[in-house]
């Protein structure tokens, strides 16, 4: 006979943000918080990393965006892009 296990439901992003802030507010410890909330340790763990690392945190919503027009280029132009995407990472495009 097949045994079948139920999941829970993925979190979103902004689920996650509030569950670590519901963390940060309590006396728990990590553990004690993830058997009261049905949440794996480790997966508990990825998500407290993600959420505070600069690197992979979402730029603001209050920050601009920068407006770029649209140039003509022709066939033997010497055409680069450069993407600075934090953490020190450079995207470079020619």
């Amino acid at each position: 006979m097949t045994e079948v296990s139920e999941t829970a439901a993925r979190k979103s992003r902004a689920q996650w943000v509030e569950l670590m802030a519901a963390y940060e507010a309590s006396d728990l410890s990590q553990r004690e918080f993830c058997e009261r909330h049905a949440v794996a340790f480790s997966t508990f763990g990825y998500w407290r990393k993600r959420l505070r690392s600069p690197a992979l945190a979402l730029v603001p919503a209050s920050e601009p965006l920068l407006e770029l027009s649209p140039f003509a280029l022709d066939d033997r132009s010497d055409w680069r892009v450069e993407l600075e995407l934090g953490a020190g990472l450079v995207l470079r495009l020619r």
